[in-house]
């Protein structure tokens, strides 16, 4: 589509686009890089750590949802946190249950992994003015929402969150869900029938 002044702007589009794709590559690959180090392990392990921070005290099953594996894969992965000494099984109030819980080694462990995420995105950011911070942050803002289809991909963009830079009254994705229905289902494969969101979890600090 051209404009009056002559400018292509489908061309500016796909240039922005393309950027944005190389943008996101890159600091999700660094980000994956830093985390698997701060960690000691990569795959679903620095996640696993920041959520256990955030939400502690929860079943397999939350952290299976949360992080979208399934529960044989959360049962090895909390084998191996707690092999590592990262995070321990403890009794539920009934006494029959077992909820999951980091030990102190595991807390430094998710401290770390999010220093090293922020170093990351910090990196990044830093070469903007703030006038620029402020226009990402929009524009950010405004792709995030557009990309929230149901609130369990919410949870799971949200994964390595910093969740007290990014509170729930200003979040994106928390305003973005439950959205429209004609957008759910459209992210990550899952439709609307397969979505079964976990408890409502109270943030704490760590």
């Amino acid at each position: 589509m051209q404009m009056g002044s002559g400018v292509d702007v489908s061309a500016d589009r796909a240039f922005t686009a393309n950027l944005l794709g190389t943008l996101a590559l890159t600091i999700t690959d660094r980000v994956a890089i830093g985390t698997a180090r701060a960690a000691r392990h990569g795959a679903s392990t620095p996640a696993a750590l920041l959520c256990l921070w955030w939400y502690p005290d929860r079943p397999i099953a939350f952290l299976a949802t949360r992080l979208r594996i399934s529960h044989p894969g959360a049962v090895q992965l909390v084998d191996r946190l707690a092999g590592d000494g990262l995070a321990e099984r403890v009794p539920a109030a009934d006494g029959r249950t077992k909820l999951l819980a980091l030990t102190d080694r595991g807390r430094s462990a998710a401290a770390a992994v999010l220093a090293a995420r922020a170093g990351v995105l910090q990196r990044a950011v830093d070469v903007l003015d703030d006038e620029q911070v402020r226009a990402l942050a929009g524009a950010a803002e405004a792709m995030l929402e557009a990309l929230t289809d149901t609130l369990l991909t919410g949870e799971y963009m949200c994964r390595l969150c910093d969740e007290l830079a990014c509170p729930d009254a200003r979040c994106p994705v928390e305003r973005a869900t439950p959205t429209p229905p004609h957008r759910r289902g459209t992210g990550y494969g899952v439709t609307e029938a397969t979505t079964a969101p976990p408890a409502t979890a109270t943030h704490i600090l760590p």
